[in-house]
């Protein structure tokens, strides 16, 4: 007898899956082999084009930027050519011989004296940040034959120059929440029935003196003999503290001298520091006319206004200012590494 017929062997386990696993690995294979020189193209060029773009991006950023400069550099010459044939106009008369001015003008002109006025108030309105011009007005307001409504117009000029140069200063000075104020306004107060052409001296009344450290605003009374206690100011920073007193205070020409002394921490006068001394009219402009101290801190006094009402009232209103600590008059034109520089001039007195 023949025994039961064979069957062959079946697969193991997991062969299909095997089979069907590595069928669809060559398939992947495929796939990528077939889709890859066209990824990398398009992959570059996504690429190439990203930098293309920003390539111009920046090349337009540039070219607008160097357009921008050259505008700026055209309309800076531009002004320069205008200012310097304005200049040489306006300062041209001024420094001719009195013959050669007097005949150069009409029948209807003004007289020499107001005509160099106007020239005068034209050169402080447009170059004052650029010139001394303390000088120049004095000269034109004591010329012979100048007339009081020319001096009133001169000196009017002089105090709206005074206000546009403290006005960025005292804009920033005016967010200090505390310690000492960096601008003090000061009133002087004379008696109505003193002759105009007395000089007097100004002190601060024994009972506000004590009160005047942090006060923005005080009231010395001037007279022959200045009864009281001079002004006593301290930096913002605390690293300077003045006495000052107001001398020859003469009404007739609206000067007033001044007398300051640098003081130590026990309030008596700083050793090896010179008083500072200088007479203060109505033509001090606060970028020529200021005073830096040792230590950096920059100090000045103006003459804003003048109340004078006969048999009434006669008052003189000063504005004393600490100036920023970075501030640089734009007379000492500084280079760029020169402004956070620090300060260590010795004091120094105005003429």
């Amino acid at each position: 007898m023949s025994g039961p017929p064979s069957t062959p062997d079946s697969p193991p386990p997991g062969a299909g899956r095997t089979s069907r696993w590595r069928e669809n690995a060559r398939f992947a294979a495929d796939v990528v082999n077939t889709l890859a020189i066209p990824i990398a193209t398009l992959g570059a060029t996504i690429v190439g084009v990203h930098l293309t773009n920003s390539l111009k991006e920046r090349e337009i950023a540039i070219a607008n930027e160097n357009n921008v400069q050259s505008l700026r550099n055209q309309r800076e010459q531009s002004e320069t050519a205008l200012r310097t044939a304005m200049f040489r106009e306006l300062v041209g008369p001024l420094l001719q011989g009195e013959t050669v001015a007097g005949s150069a003008g009409g029948p209807g002109d003004l007289p020499r004296a107001q005509r160099l006025a106007l020239l005068a108030e034209l050169l402080t309105l447009n170059f004052h940040e650029h010139f001394e011009l303390g000088p120049l007005l004095r000269y034109v307001d004591t010329l012979p034959g100048q007339t009081e409504e020319t001096r009133a117009r001169l000196r009017g000029t002089a105090r709206r120059v005074i206000s546009r140069q403290l006005a960025p200063m005292l804009a920033v000075g005016g967010g200090r929440a505390e310690g000492p104020p960096g601008f003090l306004e000061l009133s002087l107060d004379s008696d109505v029935n003193a002759p105009m052409d007395t000089r007097l001296s100004c002190a601060l009344p024994e009972a506000s003196a004590a009160a005047a450290a942090g006060a923005g605003a005080l009231t010395l009374q001037c007279s022959a003999t200045a009864v009281g206690a001079p002004l006593k100011v301290t930096s913002p920073d605390g690293r300077d503290r003045l006495q000052i007193s107001f001398r020859a205070v003469n009404w007739a020409d609206e000067s007033v001298g001044v007398y300051a002394l640098v003081l130590d921490d026990q309030q008596a006068p700083q050793q090896n520091t010179p008083p500072i001394e200088f007479t203060l009219s109505a033509y001090s402009l606060p970028f020529s006319d200021n005073t830096l101290l040792s230590s950096g801190n920059r100090f000045g006094i103006y003459l804003t206004r003048v109340d004078v009402v006969p048999d009434v009232v006669r008052v003189m209103r000063l504005s004393f200012v600490w100036f920023p600590r970075d501030f640089v008059p734009p007379r000492e034109r500084p280079l760029d590494l020169d402004i956070n520089r620090p300060l260590a001039a010795p004091a120094r007195s105005r003429s």
